[in-house]
């Protein structure tokens, strides 16, 4: 009984980092991606503006300071990869006793 909610807990934490890992490549990736290709927009000259925004000290800071998405995308992805890989692993064991 304790295994089967072990199981179901890990089955939602996968689920769910799934969804986020999901939100994550939309947000991140291809909704940037569909809008610069519906509006026509050149995203070159958007990188000069940010090096002349980026050349005062505050500025710097806080663009260091912000967090990657790529790494949040990564780990999420890993994580829901690694609870699929689980529960198959765990399905099969409990098939085959």
């Amino acid at each position: 009984m304790k295994k089967e909610k072990i199981m179901k807990a890990i089955a939602i934490l996968t689920i769910l980092c799934g969804l986020f890992t999901f939100i994550s490549v939309l947000s991140s990736y291809l909704l940037p991606l569909y809008l610069s290709y519906k509006f026509n927009i050149d995203t070159r000259n958007a990188g000069s503006i940010g090096i002349i925004g980026g050349a005062d000290g505050p500025t710097a800071i806080y663009v260091s300071g912000q967090f990657s998405s790529h790494l949040f995308t990564a780990i999420f992805a890993l994580l829901t990869i690694l609870g699929i890989i689980y529960l198959v692993i765990a399905k099969y064991k409990k098939n085959h006793n």
